[in-house]
């Protein structure tokens, strides 16, 4: 039969539950104390590029691709309609003020300088026949009124005449009042001849003045020719190195046509391309940075041009260093282009932020851990971003792309 078990073994027993059942609850408590620490997501320092938080100034830009052209391009047009007889000079040659570059065919330009010279001795000399004939004319009339002049006075000598035979009563009053009549009706012939007289002085005046105005044109159009005739040679106006020239001599080319380019290759500008949806941002005066390789010039927008085409806005910027010598002609280059500037911004350089829970989120290294952390973002550029809110200064953030930790609150560094 069974005995009882002694006191002795059934203190044994309970001891052993209560050390397996407290064993059990310290297993509990250690898994709860290590094992997050020990499945905690974690990357290595090595594979992440930070960066600390800044104070300072911070531009909004918007990056433009152009090419560097001279500052400074002379324009030769042909002054006439002609063909280039002969080609003087060719691309990359050095040419000096009133050296001719391109010949061309001046035969009818020639003989358009002589008929209109002919045309002009026509009109003089049509000049010289109207004034002596009109100064002849006059001259008859006026002649003819000194004439008038003598019949009046002799009318006149009738009438005192007659008076005083009336008065000793030898004729009649009617004989008296027929002297009155003369004297009265060459009065008023000389009247007319008068006006007759100034009118013709001032039809002459105008028939000279049409004559003069017609020579003053063929004079004029003379000297246009003249003048065109004498650029006819495609001289440059100034110093400089001849970047163009026209192909092929025999070729015809049309007045205004160009024919070559003189350009100054000391200094540069910089014409710029971009998008027309930042046409209102984009003013004349703003600060513009130009990148030739390593190098970052300082510039300006100098010009707006009105014009959009394909959805693209053109720029001209003028460079603080227009002779810097990373600049050559039709280099291709991009500039970035200043429209915002915050004096007193904290900023870091843009990097892959990640987008969790409805904002932008960056990771703040503190201590061994990356702490995801909400930012708002501000004005940024080619480098930099503004931080407006979320992080101070001194922060450092990781830059590296942590989308494989967006869902994470915070990733062990190791």
């Amino acid at each position: 039969m069974d005995r009882p078990l002694s006191d002795a073994t059934l203190r044994r027993r309970r001891l052993r539950r209560a050390s397996f059942a407290i064993g059990l609850a310290g297993l509990g408590i250690a898994s709860i104390v290590f094992v997050p620490g020990w499945i905690r997501p974690s990357i290595s320092l090595s594979r992440i590029r930070t960066a600390v938080v800044e104070r300072g100034v911070i531009e909004a830009t918007v990056t433009a691709t152009g090419r560097v052209v001279p500052r400074v391009e002379h324009v030769i047009t042909s002054p006439i309609d002609s063909r280039v007889r002969d080609i003087l000079h060719d691309p990359g040659d050095d040419v000096v003020a009133g050296e001719a570059i391109v010949a061309l065919d001046t035969a009818e330009t020639e003989r358009a300088l002589q008929k209109l010279d002919e045309q002009i001795a026509l009109q003089e000399n049509e000049r010289r026949r109207t004034r002596l004939g009109l100064e002849q004319k006059i001259a008859e009339l006026e002649g003819g009124l000194a004439i008038k002049d003598l019949e009046i006075e002799s009318y006149r000598i009738d009438e005192d005449k007659s008076q005083r035979l009336l008065d000793e009563g030898l004729i009649t009053e009617d004989v008296l009042r027929g002297a009155k009549t003369d004297v009265k009706r060459a009065l008023i012939e000389r009247e007319q001849l008068e006006r007759t007289v100034e009118l013709e002085r001032k039809t002459a005046d105008a028939r000279l003045q049409g004559i003069d105005l017609e020579v003053s044109i063929l004079r004029k159009d003379r000297a246009d020719v003249a003048d065109r005739l004498a650029r006819a040679t495609g001289a440059s106006e100034r110093d400089g190195v001849l970047t163009w020239v026209v192909s092929e001599a025999g070729a015809a080319v049309a007045r205004g046509a160009q024919i070559a380019r003189v350009a100054d290759l000391s200094s540069f500008r910089v014409e710029a391309s971009l998008a027309d949806t930042h046409a209102e941002r984009v003013a004349v005066g703003q600060d513009a940075t130009v990148r030739v390789g390593d190098a970052r010039l300082r510039g300006r927008v100098s010009t707006v041009f009105p014009a959009v085409e394909n959805g693209t806005m053109t720029v001209e910027l003028t460079l603080e260093e227009p002779s810097h010598p990373a600049l050559r002609p039709n280099l291709r280059v991009e500039a970035d282009l200043v429209l915002d500037r915050h004096e007193d911004a904290l900023f870091v350089p843009r990097g892959a932020f990640v987008n969790a829970d409805g904002q932008r989120q960056v990771f703040v290294v503190r201590d061994d851990s990356a702490i995801r952390t909400p930012v708002e973002f501000g004005i940024l550029n080619f480098d930099t971003q503004e931080i407006v809110r979320g992080l101070q200064q001194g922060d450092r953030v990781v830059l590296t792309d942590m989308s494989d930790y967006a869902h994470i609150k915070e990733v062990r560094i190791r």
